[in-house]
């Protein structure tokens, strides 16, 4: 009776922090302005195109950390260091800190992780320019270890997005200037029970932590980035482990699509979801996992929108005659990322088994509105382009 007593007494403790923390959070998250993006000039490999790659999941941790010590922290990326290399601007979401010395939370999670800050170098070496830190382990090693990732990241000449000091520097984002096509990245994690009153996950005034998914905030940053950048993305980091699509994913880029942005971009399930469509706007409902280095877990489920790889989109866009930039196509490398066949190191899927992904990927998102053609061993969706911004 006594333990009973104990738990019922823990549990109304935590719905009252809860409350407390959306009563008073609210009112305050979308009245702060945000603090000035970065910005990044790249001149563009294929003139008059600008190519951006996401990669999902990614975070030398965990299980890998006895291979990385033996074969080096470059390893991970040796099968996929070209297609990062030739994209103009790489974006991973990098789910851990990056840091040596940081001391982890005294809140128990069942998993805590760290990369070591020499990780740093190695993303930056295989070609990646930002990294997406809106997430719930972007704080596994406290605030020390978010200001060490930051200060590690940037001594590699690698930008931040998506966390910081605040919610000002957290929602700031970034813009990149590829040849003259100009394109916004903010990047947001789902609001979460756990994440909000447990771990204190996300940023306000004067308290550092991730960008949260608020609704006034996501429509002032989209009109504030769009105002700067001719293409606006949003990643949101947001959904269930290993679970099909939910409401909320779907709800969200809708949200990130009405208040103007051209693509939305999704992590955390750990496995790779549909493209899916809305109002002509491409929406990449996971990206699975990329260089991650957890076990994962091996699962054959009859849900169609569960797709057991990983993902690396690449959004090609292009300056239009009358002004301004569109995307005129989404391409989608699948990869193999299971680490018991892997080992931490993930592969372009190849032969049969490409031909499979790619025939369950243009399956699953056709049900979701969009039209997936294969096209020399990617998934490939055509998008209206400069027709969109014709006057």
């Amino acid at each position: 009776m006594r333990a009973a007593a104990t738990i019922l007494v823990a549990i109304v403790a935590f719905v009252a922090l809860w409350a407390a923390n959306v009563w008073t959070w609210q009112p305050r998250a979308a009245a702060r302005a945000a603090a000035e993006p970065l910005v990044i000039a790249r001149a563009p490999s294929t003139p008059g195109e600008a190519t951006l790659l996401f990669a999902g999941d990614t975070a030398e941790i965990d299980f890998a950390l006895p291979t990385v010590e033996v074969l080096g922290l470059m390893y991970p990326f040796g099968s996929t260091i070209d297609l990062v290399r030739a994209a103009d601007v790489a974006v991973a979401n990098h789910e851990a800190p990056i840091t040596d010395a940081a001391r982890p939370s005294s809140l128990y999670k069942k998993y805590v992780y760290a990369a070591p800050a020499a990780s740093a170098r190695a993303l930056a070496g295989a070609g990646f320019d930002v990294l997406a830190l809106a997430n719930n382990h972007a704080l596994d090693a406290g605030a020390d270890g978010l200001a060490d990732t930051i200060a590690n990241a940037a001594r590699a000449g690698l930008l931040t997005i998506g966390a910081g000091r605040d919610a000002a520097e957290a929602r700031r984002g970034v813009v990149v200037d590829i040849g003259g096509v100009r394109v916004a990245i903010l990047a947001y994690c789902e609001r979460q029970l756990l994440f909000d009153a447990y771990m204190d996950l996300f940023a306000r005034a004067r308290h550092p932590g991730v960008a949260m998914a608020a609704e006034p905030d996501l429509a002032l940053d989209v009109a504030r980035l769009r105002a700067r950048a001719d293409l606006v993305v949003v990643s949101f980091h947001i959904g269930d482990n290993y679970a099909p699509p939910t409401r909320s994913q779907r709800r969200w880029a809708e949200r990130a699509i009405d208040a103007g942005a051209d693509l939305v971009v999704e992590h955390h399930p750990h496995v790779a979801q549909p493209v899916a469509m809305y109002r002509g706007r491409p929406v990449v409902l996971s990206l699975g996992n990329y260089a991650f280095g957890t076990p994962g877990r091996f699962f054959r489920r009859a849900d169609p929108d569960l797709l057991d790889l990983g993902l690396l989109a690449l959004a090609h866009a292009r300056r239009c005659p009358s002004g301004g930039a569109a995307f005129d196509r989404l391409e989608l490398v699948p990869l193999a990322v299971h680490n018991d066949r892997v080992r931490y190191r993930p592969e372009p899927l190849a032969g049969r088994e490409l031909a499979t992904a790619l025939d369950r990927l243009r399956e699953s998102s056709q049900r979701w509105g969009a039209d997936v053609r294969a096209d020399s061993g990617r998934a490939v969706v055509t998008l209206p382009g400069c027709a969109r911004v014709q006057p």
